[in-house]
């Protein structure tokens, strides 16, 4: 049994032991230094009526933004349609995109507004859980420029049997 512990198995597993944590250590220390999680920007956003392009007249909408890291999918419903094509619009979202640079870039078609058809693009920063930006809709020429307010989160009410 002492041939198992001679100076030279000691000094290589010590060595390992030692490699293994100073390896460890700068690891550790590199991502804690530059590895940020993105900012989470998933929610309902909601912008006011205003002057939009023809199909949407002036109706109120929301911008629903789900979020995995800097890749985002969302869907922009009416607000009159929000009730009944909320669940469906996180299921199947409309709008593929991504979070990069503190700026958000959606896009996709505009299935969830029933009056408009076609392409609609969104970008924009969002700054204090406010999504300044620009709509883009195939069916209207030009850019859109809005300032929606993520709306806070209604607590569930628990149901009853």
């Amino acid at each position: 049994m002492g041939n198992h512990f001679t100076l030279k198995s000691l000094s290589f597993y010590g060595g390992a032991i030692a490699f293994v944590i100073i390896l460890f250590s700068m690891v550790t220390a590199y991502g804690e230094a530059n590895l940020k999680a993105p900012q989470k920007i998933a929610g309902r956003y909601q912008i006011p009526a205003q002057d939009l392009p023809g199909c949407l007249k002036s109706e109120q909408l929301i911008l629903l933004v789900q979020q995995s890291g800097i890749y985002l999918t969302g869907s922009l419903l009416t607000v009159d349609t929000v009730d009944t094509l909320e669940k469906r619009a996180i299921e199947r979202p409309s709008m593929t995109g991504n979070w990069k640079n503190q700026r958000l870039a959606l896009h996709g078609d505009a299935s969830y507004l029933p009056k408009c058809q076609g392409d609609v693009k969104i970008q924009g920063a969002i700054a204090q859980q406010s999504l300044n930006g620009t709509l883009n809709l195939s069916a209207a020429p030009g850019d859109i420029p809005f300032t929606a307010r993520l709306e806070a989160l209604q607590p569930k009410q628990p149901q009853g049997h």
